[in-house]
C-alpha cells in the first residue's frame, strides 16, 4: 500500500470506541512480513497464531498475534493488517492447519461466525519478541503477585493465568482478558465477578507451584497477598483491588458521548441471530 497516501485513509487506533486503544504499527497498517517460525503450540494455545516475524526486511526480529503499562507485560507496538497473501501463508505454513485449506473459501480465523468481520482483513498484534525459554524464575514470582495486582488496579481482568502465558517473568497472552470498558465488567452479578477477581490469583498459585516442581526449584515461597485473596482475607477488598474501580473515562475528551455510547451502542441490539444473516448471504 502507498505510503504517501492521504492522511484520511490512514487507518485509527483500535478499537473505535472508547477507552484504551492500539495504535497501526505503521502509517498504512500494512507491511512485508517475513514470517521466520511458528511460537508456541497453536493445538493447545487456540486462541490465535503467534509468528516470529522480520517487519519490512529490518530488524528486531517481533512476535507477530493474530486476533498500557508497559513494564507490566510484554510490549505491544501497533497493529497491523494483513493481506490476502500474508493470510494464506500463516495458513499454508501452520502447524495446526491443512496446507489443502490455504486455497479456496477458507476461513481459519473463524469470520464467518462474525458478521461485522466477513471480507475484512486479519488484525495482528505486534509485541516484542522474547528470547527467554522459561516463563519465570524463583526471584520473579513476588513481581507476579504485584502485576497481577496492578493489572486489576488498571481494570484488567485477565482469565487466562497458565503457565504458557508468561515468558521471563512476563504475561503475553491477554486474549481472554476483560478491559474496561467491558460489558461484562459493566453488567456481570457480585458473585459471578467475585469467582472471576478469585480465579486469577488461585490461577497464578497453580502456576508457580506447578512450574517451581517442574522446573526443580529448591523451594517454593508464595507471596501472602496472594495467599490472602486465594483465601479472600485480602485487605484490599478481599480478592485484591475490583477492576470496575478504574477510572478509564479520565482519558476521554467528550465524558458526554462516551456516556452515549456506553448507553446506546454497547448495550445496544445484538448481532442478529446466526440463522438470520447465514440466510441473509445465501439470497445476496
Amino acid at each position: 500500500m502507498d505510503s504517501t497516501a492521504p492522511l484520511s485513509v490512514f487507518p485509527d487506533p483500535l478499537p473505535r470506541v472508547p477507552g484504551p486503544k492500539l495504535a497501526p504499527f505503521t502509517r498504512t497498517a500494512f507491511a512485508d512480513i517475513e514470517f521466520v517460525e511458528e511460537l508456541g503450540d497453536p493445538a493447545v494455545d487456540m486462541d490465535s497464531f503467534v509468528w516470529k516475524v522480520r517487519i519490512n526486511g529490518e530488524e528486531p526480529y517481533y512476535a507477530l498475534k493474530m486476533e498500557r503499562h508497559e513494564d507490566l507485560a510484554v510490549r505491544a507496538h501497533g497493529y497491523l493488517l494483513l493481506t490476502a497473501e500474508q493470510e494464506r501463508e500463516v495458513v499454508r505454513r501452520s502447524s495446526y492447519t491443512n496446507p489443502e485449506d490455504s486455497d479456496g473459501d477458507d476461513d481459519t480465523f473463524g469470520r464467518s461466525l462474525e458478521p461485522l468481520a466477513r471480507g475484512r482483513p486479519v488484525h495482528a498484534i505486534v509485541k516484542t519478541f522474547v528470547t527467554s525459554d522459561s516463563p519465570f524464575e524463583p526471584d520473579q514470582v513476588d513481581q507476579l503477585c504485584d502485576d497481577l495486582e496492578a493489572f486489576h488496579r488498571l481494570g484488567i481482568l485477565v482469565r487466562d493465568i497458565t503457565i504458557s502465558n508468561y515468558l521471563g517473568g512476563k504475561l503475553i497472552d491477554f486474549s481472554r482478558a476483560w478491559t474496561a470498558p467491558h460489558p461484562s465488567l459493566e453488567r456481570i452479578q457480585e458473585h459471578h465477578l467475585e469467582k472471576q477477581r478469585w480465579r486469577d490469583p488461585y490461577d497464578l498459585q497453580n502456576c508457580i507451584v506447578d512450574w517451581g516442581l517442574q522446573d526443580g526449584w529448591e523451594e517454593v515461597n508464595l507471596p501472602q497477598e496472594l495467599l490472602a485473596c486465594i483465601l479472600k482475607q485480602s485487605e484490599n477488598d478481599g480478592c485484591g483491588t475490583d477492576p470496575r474501580r478504574y477510572d478509564w473515562r479520565k482519558w476521554e475528551n467528550d465524558l458526554a458521548a462516551v456516556d452515549a455510547f456506553m448507553e446506546n451502542d454497547l448495550y445496544g441490539p445484538p448481532y442478529p441471530p446466526y440463522e438470520e444473516w447465514v440466510r441473509e448471504e445465501e439470497t445476496e
